[in-house]
């Protein structure tokens, strides 16, 4: 199987930065966004992500989980939508994007974090990708993992040993060029390295 063959999917709560992540990941592909915790995807949309000479893969952009009533789809009917979506395509790896707010966290990142990925078992990685550190003023991003916030991620059994990396997916003109290159560099190498060799 080509490295181009690879199904990556981009998951997580409304308003976690899914669509702003897959921006910055392919140049060119203008997924909606918003500003709010309110989701703007309405249908798993496909992008082509190029991680390295002659290596890409496709991103699956996925609409938001955990919206009230008011939101595009209420939270059950998203869930559902995104198991029928997983078992078509057949992922090869998972990213599930959860912010880095202070207070961001809820009971249900964990629950969707451990419910996705014991659906797809062992045999396809669950990565994270904590979005919005760049609110929370550390001198470094990957801080946040290795701050108090592990104790919540504990407290949401979200195994510390996960792999991760901490970003900023702000768009190149509202960051440090600096910031936004290395993230992106950071997450490409998170997905180049977990998905499978073969």
């Amino acid at each position: 199987m080509s490295r181009n063959e690879l199904n990556v999917v981009i998951f997580g709560h409304s308003g976690a930065g899914k669509s702003s992540l897959i921006n910055m990941l392919c140049p060119g592909a203008n997924a909606d966004t918003s500003n709010d915790t309110s989701g703007c995807t309405k249908e798993e949309h496909e992008y082509e992500c190029v991680l390295g000479p002659q290596q890409s893969c496709q991103l699956h952009d996925t609409i938001g989980l955990e919206e009230g009533f008011w939101g595009f789809l209420w939270a059950p009917k998203a869930e559902k939508q995104l198991k029928k979506y997983l078992k078509k395509i057949k992922p090869h790896l998972l990213v599930y994007c959860m912010p880095g707010t202070r207070n961001g966290l809820k009971k249900s990142h964990g629950r969707n974090f451990n419910k996705f990925k014991s659906m797809v078992g062992s045999r396809v990685r669950v990565v994270v990708v904590v979005t919005h550190v760049d609110s929370e003023n550390f001198d470094n991003p990957e801080d946040w993992w290795t701050s108090a916030s592990l104790n919540v991620l504990r407290k949401f059994d979200i195994p510390e040993s996960t792999r991760h990396v901490c970003v900023s997916t702000l768009p190149k003109v509202d960051v440090d060029p600096g910031v936004h290159e290395t993230s992106r560099e950071a997450v490409i190498a998170l997905i180049r390295n977990n998905l499978p060799s073969h």
